[in-house]
């Protein structure tokens, strides 16, 4: 694959980059229904490092933006996490882009917009209050196991009232060590 790649000229690598689709492995792309049959309302990506989970998620946010009128939260432990990892990081939304259909990162709004009109909106999981007001379609939670304020198991329900409401939430949890405590609670609750 290393040769492959080292073989082919930039405009190519950046193809191949952005066809997720052909190198991914099925644990990394949506369900097409919820277990019940209906539409699937949040989706649980677990697995260890290097599962694959942050480039899930980025991805899918990257499907969820083609959608003009999508309004999304990326929420992190932390507003560092969320834009180190999340929207700058190797796997993040940027990168998961071909430089053409980038979105523009405004960091000073903390925020996402895409040519067609979508946008993404950060968030930190350390200040659940700022979830509320804003509308969203669809939220992306990154390393959801590590928040302290999620589910009750801090001193607000960080994912209830306006944020469960949203049509569409894809949870990315790393799934070991102490995480796997927290990540049970979270799935008893869910």
């Amino acid at each position: 694959m290393t040769q492959l790649m080292a073989s082919m000229r930039p405009v190519e690598v950046d193809g191949f980059n952005a066809d997720f689709g052909s190198f991914s492995h099925p644990h990394q792309l949506p369900p097409a229904l919820a277990n019940s049959g209906a539409d699937w309302t949040t989706w649980l990506v677990l697995g260890g490092r290097g599962a694959g989970k942050t480039r899930a998620g980025a991805e899918w946010v990257r499907l969820a933006a083609c959608d003009p009128k999508a309004r999304i939260a990326l929420i992190g432990e932390t507003e560092h996490d969320a834009r180190e990892v999340m929207v700058e990081g190797v796997s993040g939304v940027l990168a998961v882009h071909p430089p053409k259909d980038r979105p523009e990162w405004i960091p000073s709004r903390k925020r996402l917009q895409w040519e067609n009109g979508a946008v993404a909106q950060l968030f930190s999981a350390e200040e659940p209050d700022t979830l509320r007001g804003p509308q969203f379609s669809a939220a992306w939670c990154d390393e959801l196991a590590k928040w302290r304020q999620v589910f009750g198991l801090g001193s607000t329900d960080a994912l209830t009232g306006d944020v469960a409401q949203w049509a569409m939430i894809v949870l990315t949890a790393y799934f070991g060590g102490r995480s796997i405590e927290k990540v049970a609670r979270i799935l008893a609750r869910k």
